[in-house]
This record gives structure tokens, C-alpha cells and sequence, in this order.
């Protein structure tokens, strides 16, 4: 398979661009990309998509997370994790129990503004704010929404703490730990974590960076998961052949005509809350093949005309 997405468990020490060339070199691949960096600290989930699957990262980045991780009370860093310069220490309250514990992280859960720290991969005019920050470059970032769908505390031994997080793309859980040490008085630093999931991509599926290493080219290629397999939790409409040539030649599709195909496919479609549809077709052989995605549509407008975002030609 030349295009299609490798899901990997990056480890430890490793950033995730260098998994990234690692793919690359192994595959003899010019194009590929993950759909969201990992701290070199961290471990887990990495998705890389592969040739012209680039073309459709923009579509899984956008899925919510799922951590596991460790946070150690009682120390600040600079960078908010154990990789820091350490600012200050301060006394954990030997009265403090996993209760308040929780008590804490459920004060986080919901929507919450967050400032990216300033050694991030966030960029400020095109630059990366950890490259400024070294540089001694302060720059002051808007705060931006994300959304903390759970926050478990799953063990208390102090100074340390483990936790599940469930939250929205966007989220710096270096950011999440000090706050948590802010809210509980004594600090508090990342200081372990774990991608568990992205979207409906499991860790599970993954393999490690090792086994790239170690395996023949033709069997990681067994590996990559097709564009249209990695994108099926978007809804879909499957369009006769002639609707897909003017697709795919730029002269788009009436809103009507979408209707008429979600009404015979997807009866439902007006409950559904989604930012994406996928447009498929069926080949010759009655297999399904990705044509284009497109922008859920506004069933309001109804002169208007399907928003299409991405064509797929996977050559």
C-alpha cells in the first residue's frame, strides 16, 4: 500500500519528529506527517499518515484524546513537566487525600480556558513558542477553549498522582498538571504520560517504533490502514458515478441533491452533530472508494452548494 495511515507507539525520549523520518526512511517515503506531537517525555499513540494520506491529517487531528499520566506535587518547572528548570518547591499538605485530589481535577472538567505553555510546539508568527522561550523571548498567548470531557485520579501516593484524562484536541496536559498544582496550593509538574487514544484510533492497534526498525519494509506495509478505513467515523453519502466525476472535476453538488441522498441512506441525518461528511462511490468490483470530504452541510441553506474541503485522489 503506498498511502494510508501506520498507527505507532512512540516511546520515550524520542520526539515525535524523528519518529516521522524514521517511517520515511524505512518506507522510501518522500511524504508523511503525524496528526498530532507527542512530548519527547511522552509515550503512546502516534498516528502517521503516509503519501497522499497527508492530504487528510487535518481530518484526524481534529478527533479527542485520552491520557494516562503522573503528576508530582510540590515542584514548578519552567516547562511544567520533570524536563524543567525547577522554579520552586514548595510542602505537599500531609492532610491532602485523594478525595481533594478529585475534588480538584473535577474542577477542571468542562469547558476551561487554556494559555499554551511557553515551551510548546505552539507558534507565534511561525515560529515555535519553545524556540522563542529559549531564546529568552516572552510572548504573551491568548488563551484558547478546550474541553476536559473527564479527569479520574486513579492512584494518590504522595507526591504522586495517576490520572485518566478524556479531553479535546488542543489540550496541553503539561498546562491541566499546573494548574491541578496551582488549585491544590503546592505545585505541580508532569512528570509521566501516555496516549491511550485519538478519536476511535487505540494504542492497542499500534506498533512500536522497534519493530519499524527491525521488520522488512513489505511487512510494515501490511501494517498502514487505508484512508478509508481510518476516516469511517465520519457519516457518509455514497453518490452515484456521475456526482462523483463532478466532484472530483471542481463542479461540486447541490445541497437538494445531498439531501435526497441522506434522506434514502441516513434518515436520521438531521440529529446528527458533525463537522465533516465523507462523499464515497462504488467501484466496478462493488467496493467502496472515498471521493471527497466535505463540510456538514447547513440543511437551511437550500440553494446552496456542498462544501467540499478535500478531493481525495489517492495517486
Amino acid at each position: 500500500m503506498k498511502s494510508g495511515v501506520l498507527i505507532l507507539d512512540k516511546p520515550k525520549g524520542m520526539t515525535s519528529f524523528k519518529v516521522v523520518e524514521c517511517v520515511k526512511r524505512r518506507l522510501r517515503v518522500k511524504k508523511a506527517g503525524h496528526t498530532g506531537t507527542l512530548d519527547p517525555m511522552a509515550t503512546g499513540l502516534l498516528v502517521v499518515c503516509i503519501g497522499s494520506a497527508t492530504k487528510i491529517a487535518r481530518f484526524l487531528t481534529d478527533a479527542d484524546k485520552v491520557y494516562q499520566g503522573r503528576i508530582t506535587l510540590g515542584i514548578e518547572t519552567d516547562t511544567y513537566d520533570m524536563d524543567g528548570e525547577i522554579l520552586a518547591r514548595s510542602p505537599v499538605p500531609e492532610s491532602l487525600t485523594r478525595e481533594d485530589v478529585q475534588a480538584a481535577a473535577d474542577g477542571f472538567k468542562g469547558p476551561i480556558l487554556q494559555v499554551p505553555p511557553a515551551y510548546s510546539a505552539a507558534k507565534h508568527n511561525g515560529v515555535p513558542l519553545y524556540k522563542l522561550a529559549r531564546k529568552g523571548v516572552t510572548v504573551k498567548k491568548e488563551p484558547k477553549t478546550v474541553h476536559i470531557y473527564d479527569f479520574q485520579i486513579t492512584s494518590y501516593e504522595p507526591p504522586h498522582f495517576d490520572f485518566l484524562v478524556h479531553c479535546s484536541k488542543g489540550t496541553y496536559v503539561r498546562t491541566l498538571a499546573h494548574e491541578m498544582g496551582k488549585a491544590l496550593g503546592c505545585g505541580a509538574v508532569l512528570s509521566g504520560l501516555r496516549r491511550l487514544r485519538s478519536g476511535y484510533l487505540s494504542v492497542e492497534e499500534a506498533i512500536s517504533v522497534q519493530s519499524i526498525m527491525d521488520r522488512e519494509p513489505k511487512e510494515i506495509r501490511q501494517r498502514i490502514m487505508p484512508v478509508e478505513l481510518v476516516l469511517s467515523h465520519i457519516p457518509s453519502i455514497v453518490v452515484n458515478n456521475r456526482d462523483a466525476l463532478f466532484i472530483q472535476q471542481g463542479r461540486g453538488l447541490g445541497l437538494i441533491k445531498v439531501v435526497d441522498y441522506l434522506q434514502e441512506q441516513m434518515a436520521e441525518f438531521k440529529s446528527i452533530k458533525a463537522d465533516y461528511l465523507r462523499v464515497m462511490t462504488i467501484e466496478p468490483g462493488g467496493k467502496e472508494r472515498l471521493v471527497a470530504i466535505a463540510k456538514w452541510p447547513d440543511f437551511n441553506d437550500h440553494k446552496g452548494r456542498l462544501e467540499i474541503l478535500r478531493v481525495w485522489n489517492p495517486n
